[in-house]
């Protein structure tokens, strides 16, 4: 009885999972829409403009990888996600020279620990399940 229950939770949790995967997905077309329509009709050449358009691009492109991540369930998929919120925050935001050297060395763990720590037989255990 227990273990069944346990069985029906995880089922249930899986597909609430997978409905966010959607709807999160859906947010993102319209949004990479409504940023492609504002990009062509609103095209300006100050800074301001172009970290606004940088800033926007780099919130899809971690919403995609975000979206993967709750999919695919991989260690990889997290560290591409952190690698991703990571290099947005130091491109996109005004880092002073020591939040840079930090997420450079984040950034340089994150890859030390793909190559070094990562197990690529634990991700096909997963997709084997």
């Amino acid at each position: 009885m227990k273990m069944k229950l346990r069985k029906i939770m995880q089922n249930i949790a899986s597909y609430v999972e997978i409905a966010l995967s959607a709807f999160l997905l859906i947010v993102i077309i319209f949004l990479a829409i409504k940023f492609v329509v504002e990009s062509v009709c609103g095209i300006g050449f100050d800074n301001n403009t172009l970290e606004y358009y940088l800033e926007q691009a780099m919130n899809l492109a971690i919403g995609v990888e975000f979206v993967k991540m709750l999919c695919t369930h991989t260690p990889g998929t997290v560290i591409e996600v952190l690698l991703f919120a990571i290099s947005r925050q130091m491109i996109v935001g005004h880092v002073s020279g020591f939040e840079a050297l930090a997420g450079v060395a984040a950034i340089a763990g994150l890859f030390a620990t793909h190559k070094y720590l990562y197990c690529k037989n634990l991700e096909e255990d997963d997709n084997n399940v």
